[in-house]
Order: structure tokens, then C-alpha cells, then sequence
């Protein structure tokens, strides 16, 4: 699994299909190869084939969203037919993916919280004495909340991007796509843009 030179950063869509469409214009004019999904595309059964369809011909990695996830399950038990291309797309997601350092996932409970001790004996950075945080880039979404932040605390994204150095930790999320929100990052220079769909 590979991600592309700028990457669009897509979370909760739900089925908003003309945001979408306009959000992967702009990504198809600057340059965009490889839209990344952090989960809820969409609602309800009926918003699947035509979300897989807007987003046909993008090479697409990402993870589902508990909406995903429930309408896969009724699909996979024949309750819902969904198109082929639509059981191929959703096939791909995952629960959570890491390509490298990076690291995509729907909702992530915590993050951040440096163990003082365990740093004190070598042990690493831990997050509130779960699994060691080794991705340099937690790409997230769920809470339609935009937002940046390192270990240090919450970033001041008003400019509408973010320079990310090298040496830190981030959590970003683009903010939801259905209201218009979302991200661009261009991986040769590092930085993560925060768009808004022109209404």
C-alpha cells in the first residue's frame, strides 16, 4: 500500500455526494493521486454505490467508520445488494492502516499523553500506558472536529496549513466532508493544507 505525492485527506462524507464531487475536483487540479478515507462515507445503504462511484478511477486507502461497517455486515448476509465496484471498494478499507509512518484511522481514544516514567527508563513515548505511538502522522476523523496537534498541545491551523517537522508527533483531523471540510497533504514538502468546499 502506497500513498502518492499529495494526498487528498477525506473523513465523514455521509453520502454527501456534490461535496465530495467538488472536494475530488480540486484534488484533480492540484495534483492529487491518492485520496485517503478516514472512515463514514456515507449513511445508509442506499448512499454506497453512488459514493464508490464518484470516487471509481482515484486509487483509494483508508479505513472505515462504524456506518461502513454496518452496512458491509447486512450487505455481506444479502439484506443489501451492493454494486461489485462498491464491495471491491469497501473490501479495501480497513480498521486502522499504517503505511510507514502514518497512520490512518476512523477514532483514535488516545493519543499524545507522554508517560513521564517510561521516558525516564528508556522505554519510550506511551500513550497513557497503551501501545507505543510510533507513527509520526495520525491522520483521523469521527468527531467532524477540524483540528492539528503534536505532543505539545493543540496547533494554531487558521492560516489553513500546516509546515510539519520532522522531529514531532501529529494528530490531524481535515474535519468532515459533509461540511465541507478537508485536507490536502503534500507529502514532497510536508505540509497539510485545510480546505473548504465553495458552496
Amino acid at each position: 500500500m502506497t500513498l502518492s505525492t499529495r494526498v487528498g485527506i477525506f473523513s465523514d462524507v455521509h453520502g454527501s455526494i456534490r461535496t465530495l464531487e467538488r472536494a475530488l475536483q480540486v484534488c484533480r487540479e492540484e495534483g492529487v493521486e491518492t485520496i485517503a478515507l478516514l472512515g463514514d462515507l456515507f449513511d445508509r445503504h442506499e448512499q454506497a454505490d453512488p459514493c464508490a462511484e464518484v470516487l471509481a478511477g482515484w486509487h483509494v486507502v483508508g479505513v472505515y467508520g462504524n456506518h461502513e461497517r454496518e452496512v458491509a455486515i447486512e450487505a455481506s448476509l444479502g439484506v443489501y445488494p451492493l454494486r461489485e465496484e462498491t464491495v471491491r471498494l469497501l473490501s479495501a478499507l480497513e480498521e486502522e492502516v499504517i503505511i510507514g509512518d502514518v497512520r490512518l484511522a476512523h477514532e483514535v481514544e488516545h493519543w499524545g499523553h507522554v508517560d513521564p516514567i517510561a521516558r525516564l527508563f528508556g522505554r519510550g513515548p506511551h500513550a497513557n500506558g497503551h501501545h507505543t505511538v510510533t507513527e509520526r502522522l495520525t491522520f483521523t476523523g469521527h468527531t467532524h472536529f477540524r483540528q492539528a496537534r503534536d505532543e505539545r498541545g493543540t496547533l494554531d491551523i487558521a492560516r489553513g496549513a500546516l509546515s510539519l517537522d520532522p522531529s514531532r508527533r501529529y494528530l490531524i483531523n481535515p474535519g468532515a466532508l459533509l461540511i465541507g471540510q478537508y485536507a490536502i497533504w503534500d507529502r514532497q514538502d510536508d505540509v497539510v493544507f485545510f480546505r473548504n468546499v465553495e458552496h
